[in-house]
């Protein structure tokens, strides 16, 4: 546990700093998504480049509203999956790659992910028994 809380600790002490280039580019997503609230391709635009700027928990609210707008949006499962990586939540992960192979049981890229993650996962909780 103390891990993970130290993991984001130093994930959100290094978040990058935002550029005046930054701040304008953020203020025309938000413009954007004012302008038509229901377009879950903009919501993961900004998703991803707040990702970008090590912003993950507003990437996340951003992915989850894409997928709440577009629940078959695999590029928003995928990258929220990777989100949650980062913060060491791999269950919720894996969750978002079985949701990704419910819709599309070919993905590879999901398939091989979610097994990598599942490993990660796995060894974290041996070495806490350990």
């Amino acid at each position: 546990m103390f891990k993970i809380l130290f993991n984001r600790f130093i994930k959100d002490k290094y978040l990058k700093e935002k550029t005046k280039e930054d701040i304008i580019l953020l203020k025309k997503f938000n413009r954007s998504i004012r302008s038509n609230p229901n377009n879950p391709d903009t919501y993961f635009n900004r998703g991803n480049f707040k990702f970008q700027l090590g912003d993950y928990q507003g990437a996340m609210k951003d992915y989850n509203i894409a997928i709440k707008l577009n629940p078959e949006y695999l590029e928003a499962y995928h990258s929220r999956a990777i989100v949650k990586e980062r913060l060491d939540y791999y269950n919720g992960a894996i969750v978002d790659y079985n949701v990704i192979l419910k819709i599309d049981p070919s993905n590879l890229l999901a398939n091989k992910n979610k097994k990598v993650i599942q490993r990660k996962f796995y060894y974290e909780l041996k070495n806490m028994n350990t």
